[in-house]
């Protein structure tokens, strides 16, 4: 009897193994599809052109790429970010960075779950964290630089989780929640060397510094954690703990120096502070988020969980999560794009609060993270769980697969078919160029070097990094008009949406034909402009005296101008650059 007994025992424990082990994959397996996002962001053009420039032509301080900010400064706050992916470009290629960058998401994701599990947590606490923190991180996982952002301010977090490890998940303000025995704490737990190793997150910030401006976030994040760290070693250990406080304040100030070790020096620190002190609110990104469309219900997942998880947890709540969590939070409804600051968090310290809620209500058992039912699985039905495994294995895995092998341009969201069309008639000088074409219109057309022509734009995705306000403001004049959200500096001039027109003297107008204001101002202008090319989405205008001049030597005839309505439709891998021939330039040199 006590040999069936034990049999079942271990088959039992044999069941729950492998079914832990099924739920786990289908949970990374699931995660991985949320951050896999394989659309291209309108800036990755831009962002591999500059890192191939800087290998090829050296650090550059100036604006590139522009005629109307010829010689004006570039203060390029992603100089790291842009050489690691003009290398993985160049060495992995396209699918190759995309399943790097679904490696490094589900990087992230596995910090959380091991830390959890080191925890001693279930596997239902860990499947429903990570699931949480991926699917915040979904729409802010394409390839672009806030990605090393992202990766930095991870290991931040898990380098101060490590170093402060049995201080952590325990509230330590005495002033708030003293000793109900009335006996004197000798204060939270640590370890001299896991702090001495705090000497790595100044490595982390100059590693960040430049890599992205998010730094700055990440870095203040940093003070405000040691910061608290501080308050609460004095609330328990009064004059006894300056020594820890001055070590606190030591690496509050490394960490800040470390982000000096740039290319600009305090500059940088300089122009962020001017810059991020400007409104953009013609970027949806720096705009608060709209809470009531379905994009940001992953927010309201992961706010209504963390409020219940604090109000209901059993768990010592930790004051200095709290501040943290509730500061990113303030920036994640005033900011779209800092979100990840509050979710990535959210995951390394609320698992246990999570774990804490669910045992309160006996989702899980102390005894078993399994429900009881679980063990007792007759040979039926775990064959019947293990079919319905593999099924969901094969679905996810066949999603997973379509996403990482291909990375589609979109007809219908780029001027694939118009940037054919400017390649086929070889236009060359000067652009006007809508905000988010631009840099795609760099890596398409843009000069490399002093003997190509090519084509220069008036205003690109970098935005104040090389552009002064002025020339940003005449651009969204043009684009926008005033219908839009928008910032006007009080010293640019006053609003004029035909002064790109003139300023610098542009050649060729590209516009997307879904932003009305601008088509409306070109066809106000028709006397001066000529339309060469149309499709569904995109117009393509040239100079009335260069184009639409039967004597001049860049005339474009009436049929060598595509006028339609076209339906884009389709994709073509990136980077979905045209097909460039010197057939016209060769035709150009034998009428001359």
């Amino acid at each position: 009897m006590s040999e069936h007994t034990e049999a079942n025992a271990t088959q039992r424990q044999r069941t729950t193994c492998w079914l832990d082990r099924a739920v786990l994959c289908a949970t990374l397996l699931t995660c991985a599809i949320a951050l896999a996002p394989n659309v291209p962001d309108p800036d990755l053009w831009g962002h591999v052109q500059y890192g191939r420039d800087w290998l090829e032509q050296g650090f550059h301080t100036t604006s590139t790429y522009s005629y109307t900010a010829e010689g004006y400064r570039w203060v390029n706050h992603e100089n790291l970010a842009e050489l690691v992916l003009a290398v993985g470009m160049d060495v992995l290629g396209p699918i190759g960075m995309l399943n790097a960058k679904c490696l490094a998401g589900l990087g992230v994701i596995g910090l959380i779950m091991w830390r959890a599990r080191k925890a001693g947590l279930g596997l239902i606490t860990i499947c429903v964290t990570s699931m949480l923190v991926a699917i915040n991180l979904t729409y802010f996982w394409p390839m672009r630089p806030q990605l090393l952002s992202w990766l930095c301010y991870t290991l931040l977090l898990a380098l101060l989780s490590w170093c402060f490890q049995g201080w952590e998940g325990r509230g330590w303000l005495r002033w708030l929640e003293p000793n109900r025995d009335g006996s004197e704490s000798l204060g939270p737990e640590f370890s001299s060397f896991r702090l001495r190793c705090l000497w790595l997150a100044p490595v982390i910030l100059c590693v960040w510094a430049n890599s992205h401006g998010g730094f700055v976030a990440g870095y203040c994040i940093y003070v405000a954690y040691l910061g608290m760290r501080g308050i609460e070693a004095f609330s328990c250990q009064g004059r006894e703990s300056f020594g820890l406080l001055r070590r606190f304040a030591m690496m509050i100030v490394a960490g800040g120096l470390a982000t000096l070790i740039n290319p600009y020096g305090p500059g940088l620190h300089l122009w962020m502070v001017g810059s991020l002190g400007t409104p953009r609110p013609e970027i949806m990104e720096w705009r608060a988020p709209d809470m009531f469309t379905t994009l940001m219900l992953p927010l309201w997942l992961i706010m209504f969980s963390w409020f219940a998880v604090l109000l209901l947890t059993r768990r010592s709540r930790d004051i200095t999560h709290f501040v943290i969590m509730a500061l990113t939070l303030w920036q994640s409804l005033s900011h779209v794009r800092h979100i990840p600051f509050f979710a990535i968090p959210f995951g390394f310290w609320m698992a246990i609060h999570i774990e804490s809620v669910l045992r309160r209500f006996n989702i899980v058992r102390d005894e078993a993270v399994q429900p009881a039912s679980v063990s007792k699985m007759s040979s039926r039905m775990q064959w019947t769980f293990g079919t319905v495994f593999a099924l969901a294995f094969m679905l996810l895995g066949f999603r997973l697969y379509v996403r990482l092998s291909e990375m589609p341009v979109e007809r219908k969201d780029y001027p694939v078919a118009a940037f054919q069309y400017v390649a086929d008639q070889d236009l060359q000088g000067r652009m006007v160029v809508t905000f988010n074409w631009a840099q795609y219109a760099i890596a398409a057309f843009g000069p490399r070097d002093h003997s190509d022509d090519g084509l220069r734009v008036s205003f690109d995705g970098r935005f104040r990094t090389c552009y002064p306000q002025e020339v940003i403001d005449m651009n969204f004049d043009f684009v926008l008009g005033n219908l839009e959200p928008r910032y006007r500096s009080p010293k640019s001039p006053p609003f004029d949406d035909e002064r790109v027109l003139e300023f610098g003297d542009p050649d060729i107008v590209l516009i997307n034909r879904e932003q009305p204001h601008g088509v409306n101002v070109m066809f106000r202008n028709q006397d001066r402009w000529a339309l060469l090319y149309q499709d569904r989405i995109a117009q393509v205008w040239g100079l009335a005296s260069k184009y639409d001049d039967p004597s001049s030597m860049h005339y474009i005839a009436q049929d060598r101008r595509k006028i339609t309505d076209d339906e884009q439709t389709g994709s073509v891998p990136w980077p979905a650059l045209p097909i460039r021939t010197n057939q016209n330039r060769q035709l150009a040199q034998i009428k001359l």
